[in-house]
């Protein structure tokens, strides 16, 4: 798949939501899929809504699965099943470091978050680029909209705070200035750097196939609870992915100190145990695989396909 599925007019789309709390913050995730038919190809979206903000508790609001366009026709499930499981992103090794340092803007404007994650995603290419062609894959960079208001100029569903789609990533300014006005600066940069590197997880999924290939086999898992844990391995190897990044690019950022003590807090407290679907996995899971990655700055470490079930809780 790799290289060929680019040519493939395909949509998806892999968005995250999260939520802060006055004293202790708590951050959501959640999911839902949004099916319908693209030019050429099956298309597949995946949302979640974005949590009211408030001064007391934010919160996240589930949302309702939309319905489903037809079962795709790609090949055979044995393919799609290698396409996960037998990557050849696990066996690049650790990726080099982007020699980057954290963007030094902070979320006080729309024109200063945009200058955040336009830097950002500048150095994630750095990284992924050399490691996609090693690997044999096509690199091509995302696209990156950040935009203010209720939602940017897309066809893609942009209700949420973070949102991959179709090759771009969508980030939501006015998260990201709420949360550093009213709430932790330092935690809204760990969470800037978490989220973008995430959604940037999703697009190595798709220039490698995991992505399309996984949503295939979610189509035709035998029961919800099937369906749900292929989702939480979609989305923990996006998080895993994303402490990847920050692993191998550590020394240069700097991830250290109270910066990283925040960012392991972050982790640490992200989980979906309040959404009764359960589609990016609990507290323990995403800081497990989250750290699983910056420890190993190694996609090898996020194989989330082949580990067992009770990991992807």
């Amino acid at each position: 798949m790799g290289t060929g599925r680019w040519g493939r007019a395909v949509l998806i789309c892999a968005a995250l939501a999260v939520a802060a709390g006055s004293g202790v913050i708590a951050a959501r995730l959640a999911e839902s899929d949004r099916r319908s038919t693209g030019t050429a190809s099956p298309t597949t979206a995946v949302s979640t809504p974005t949590p009211t903000l408030a001064p007391s508790a934010p919160s996240g609001v589930p949302e309702s699965p939309s319905p489903s366009g037809p079962t795709p026709t790609a090949e055979p499930m044995a393919i799609q099943n290698r396409t996960v499981l037998q990557s050849r992103l696990y066996k690049v090794g650790r990726i080099p470091a982007s020699r980057c340092k954290e963007p030094a803007a902070r979320a006080t404007s729309l024109a200063k978050v945009r200058q955040y994650y336009t830097e950002f995603l500048a150095c994630l290419n750095k990284s992924w680029e050399p490691v996609m062609r090693e690997a044999g894959f096509k690199f091509r960079a995302p696209k990156l909209v950040v935009y203010a208001g209720k939602s940017a100029n897309s066809f893609c569903d942009l209700t949420s705070t973070a949102v991959y789609c179709d090759g771009t990533i969508y980030m939501s300014a006015d998260y990201d200035m709420k949360n550093h006005s009213t709430y932790d600066p330092l935690w809204t940069r760990t969470t800037m750097a978490f989220l973008i590197a995430h959604e940037y997880g999703h697009h190595v999924q798709a220039m490698t196939g995991i992505l399309q290939a996984s949503h295939f086999r979610e189509q035709v898992s035998s029961s919800t609870t099937m369906q749900l844990l292929e989702s939480r391995r979609r989305e923990l190897q996006a998080s895993c992915l994303s402490g990847v990044y920050l692993g191998a690019d550590k020394q240069f950022f700097p991830a250290r100190g109270s910066w990283l003590l925040k960012w392991k807090w972050t982790v640490r407290n992200r989980g979906d145990e309040w959404n009764p679907k359960r589609t990016h996995g609990n507290k323990t899971s995403h800081s497990r695989w989250s750290r699983a990655g910056f420890d190993a700055a190694d996609p090898g470490a996020c194989n989330t396909f082949a580990a067992k079930p009770a990991s992807l809780n």
